[in-house]
């Protein structure tokens, strides 16, 4: 269900390019969540795990037109996450998450959206 490619780059950059790539993509990052600071500071040890928040409001315009509720699914999210030492990009696919929620009206839209967010990952994985 997720897209994922083993990065051979420091989180830190991964980041970085996200955001720039993002950008070219009209998107905005909206957030990026710090999970491993957060759960490492109450005493939870996991290793680095970011998860980066995305938005395209012409993308979000057109979901949120369709139902209100599929507000659910938004914003679109990249994760980041450290696992034994390498580190790793990864995204739930849009096209089989709305068709398992029954969302199938969102088609056109998450395609778009799935073919965006791999370009995205792969970039970031050269």
């Amino acid at each position: 269900m997720n897209y994922t490619v083993q990065v051979k780059k420091p989180i830190d950059e991964i980041l970085q390019q996200i955001e720039k790539l993002a950008d070219r993509h009209s998107f905005r990052v909206q957030h990026i969540h710090k999970v491993s600071e957060i759960l490492n500071e109450k005493g939870f040890e996991i290793e680095k795990y970011y998860i980066v928040e995305l938005c395209k409001p012409k993308f979000a315009h057109l979901v949120l037109s369709k139902d209100k509720n599929y507000g659910s699914i938004l914003p679109c999210k990249i994760l980041v996450y450290e696992k034994e030492g390498s580190n790793y990009v990864s995204s739930p696919n849009p096209i089989e998450l709305t068709e398992k929620l029954g969302m199938s009206d969102l088609k056109d839209i998450v395609t778009q959206v799935d073919r965006i967010i791999k370009e995205i990952i792969l970039e970031v994985s050269r």
